[in-house]
């Protein structure tokens, strides 16, 4: 083998484990990161909201709106934690089966936007200048900072009222529904492992927790239709 084919191979080898401890750091951070309150047992901004408890908004911070630059979000978010920057991001949260293992999938619910919390205007600034932040969201105002100055407008960054945040973000929390993908109550399925495969039902219940996903379907059998719970990979939506 050539030096230049075992060079090659070689770099290939680096960025594989590099991708791996990046990996690695990420989910660590995900399970230690910053809270988003001044309650120890808050959840981090890392930590997708998945249909339980509030993360805790700290009012003793002053919460602004940033945009991150395209395909740049996670990126953004680990900068602005390794800031000290404490962030929150709205995320819906749907079931995907994928050869028959069930699987969460979280997407932000805004798009390029993260909710930060800072401690003063310089910790603003440093927030501002991490990189994958695009801008901090403001609003016009009128320049009175100096007498005399030519009158017109100016942008401030727009501040949230922690209390207004709190009821959005518990909101956010109550009302994210977690259900499989394509399968609804009410929808024709075809049932596709099990004994009942190959007979038609209708999904009359689903049933989800931190396990599993099962739903409660009416299998249709020599006219008369049936109720029986199923695992989520055993049904299949009818087109």
């Amino acid at each position: 083998m050539s030096n230049r084919s075992k060079g090659k191979g070689q770099r290939v080898r680096q960025r594989r484990q590099l991708r791996e401890r990046r990996r690695s750091e990420r989910r660590a951070s995900a399970g230690s990161g910053p809270s988003l309150g001044a309650q120890p047992n808050a959840r981090s901004a890392a930590v997708p909201i998945c249909g339980v408890a509030s993360p805790t908004i700290d009012p003793t911070l002053q919460w602004f709106i940033a945009k991150t630059t395209p395909r740049m979000g996670d990126r953004a978010l680990e900068a602005l934690q390794a800031a000290e920057v404490v962030t929150y991001q709205p995320r819906a949260s749907e079931v995907v089966v994928r050869r028959g293992r069930r699987v969460v999938r979280r997407t932000p619910m805004l798009i390029r936007t993260v909710f930060i919390g800072v401690k003063d205007e310089p910790h603003l600034a440093a927030a501002k200048d991490q990189p994958g932040v695009a801008e901090i969201v403001c609003y016009p105002v009128e320049d009175k900072s100096l007498e005399g100055n030519i009158a017109g407008m100016v942008l401030k960054p727009a501040r949230l009222d922690a209390e207004g945040l709190q009821r959005f973000v518990d909101r956010i929390a109550k009302g994210e529904i977690v259900e499989p993908v394509g399968v609804k109550v009410g929808q024709s399925v075809m049932v596709i492992d099990g004994p009942y495969a190959s007979f038609p039902a209708t999904v009359d219940h689903i049933l989800s927790n931190d396990s599993d996903v099962r739903v409660i379907v009416s299998v249709t059998m020599f006219g008369k239709a049936s109720p029986v719970e199923l695992n989520i990979a055993q049904i299949q939506p009818l087109r």
